[in-house]
């Protein structure tokens, strides 16, 4: 006699808590990385972020990353996370989706 195995088609949830990043209190002065992943449009939306931000505050200067690992789209590497973090005091990042 043939049998029947039924599956639930749905994945468990992992969950994982990140606590907050640290928020400078201002960003005259700051250096403020731009981390982009290379998917369409996310380049535009950083642009807009950091023209905004300059227009908001004095002395503002900005550095750009991209991942390092990935073809089409760049990941950022747990080394890439370290670099970005000792070399900015903020980071806005863009997926373009």
């Amino acid at each position: 006699m043939a049998q029947l195995e039924i599956l639930h088609p749905v994945a468990e949830i992992l969950a994982a808590s990140v606590p907050a990043a640290r928020r400078p209190g201002t960003l005259d002065g700051a250096t403020v990385g731009l981390f982009w992943n290379s998917k369409a449009g996310g380049d535009v939306a950083l642009r807009a972020a950091a023209e905004e931000l300059a227009r908001r505050h004095d002395g503002i200067t900005f550095r750009h990353y991209v991942g390092s690992v990935g073809s089409t789209y760049r990941q950022a590497t747990p080394e890439d996370v370290q670099r970005m973090t000792a070399e900015c005091d903020a980071v806005i990042g863009s997926s373009g989706d």
